[in-house]
């Protein structure tokens, strides 16, 4: 599909690199005969989902266009073309030329590179890369047995560096298309990865079938949805959307005292184990979790 060139506006190429960095770090074996412990599969199942609920934006050019305009796919491109650049950084991929936007958009996009001459690199990005190519150069370095919670670690590192880059790009933004609820749910889910960090938050095949597949939305949030009744979701889905919503009206300093509590609770593996339980008693208290709270606060003190 590639054939020198990436085209991170067209979904089957983004898909295609993705298979291509899961593919690559599992030359040794790490991640199993099928791959299937493999962290990276969480990035493409997220595309896939942001696919196939619209999140993409319009496609007028083909069935398989992602609009360079859209703040979904721009989020995505941080996930996708970003790690794709650390990795040929830290000499896991060949270098692939990285075609530019078709239309006029609000966004700052990376081109250029492989046969077609220097990569033109968004600034901002640079710390990002770095910490793909960390990922990756420590990724072909394990072998099977190694633990993975390191690359968990690592890998996490790096998305939030990315999307750190897409938050501040959208602290500025004036909603267009979308409903501002949208984007709200959209920059709670970019705070979200800080709690996910923390917990080096399982992204494998396994986990991502059994726990990633019904807790999003399957359609776009409109005006009609400010008040979050959202009757026609799931109700897991829906305590998802109010959660990450709340998470992006929450003050910065409310955010970073919220966060700091929840990096002592998780500095343990047994609370990192318990990731799902210690999430449902941070978010959505209630007297079905009192025990997991009671936990969680052990771990905060380190009792």
């Amino acid at each position: 599909v590639l054939a020198g060139q990436f085209d991170p506006f067209d979904f089957s190429h983004r898909m295609s690199i993705y298979r291509l960095l899961i593919d690559t770090t599992n030359r040794a074996g790490s991640f199993g005969v099928d791959n299937a412990q493999n962290p990276l599969w969480g990035l493409m199942f997220q595309h896939q989902w942001q696919f196939r609920s619209g999140r993409l934006g319009k496609q007028e050019g083909g069935a398989y266009d992602i609009d360079p305009d859209a703040p979904w796919g721009y989020g995505n491109y941080a996930l996708c073309t970003i790690p794709f650049i650390g990795a040929v950084q830290a000499g896991a991929v060949e270098d692939l030329e990285i075609l530019p936007p078709r239309s006029p958009n609000r966004f700052d996009y990376v081109v250029g590179g492989g046969t077609a001459g220097p990569r033109i690199l968004v600034p901002a990005f640079q710390p990002a890369v770095d910490d793909w190519a960390d990922f990756f150069t420590l990724v072909l370095g394990s072998r099977p047995g190694d633990d993975h919670e390191p690359l968990r670690l690592a890998l996490w590192r790096a998305h939030k560096t990315s999307l750190d880059v897409v938050a501040a790009r959208l602290d500025t933004l004036e909603p267009k298309d979308d409903a501002p609820l949208e984007l709200a749910f959209l920059r709670g889910w970019c705070r979200m990865v800080d709690y996910l960090w923390a917990a080096a938050w399982l992204t494998d095949f396994q986990f991502m079938v059994g726990h990633g597949l019904d807790v999003l939305p399957e359609r776009m949030l409109t005006d009609a949805d400010a008040n979050l009744a959202l009757s026609d979701l799931p109700k897991k889905v829906r305590k998802n959307v109010r959660n990450v919503v709340g998470l992006s009206q929450t003050s910065p300093l409310r955010h970073r005292l919220n966060l700091w509590l929840w990096r002592r609770a998780m500095r343990t593996r047994a609370a990192r184990n318990e990731v799902g339980d210690m999430l449902d008693a941070l978010f959505n208290p209630n007297p079905g979790n009192i025990a997991a709270r009671r936990r969680m606060l052990r771990y905060m003190v380190g009792i």
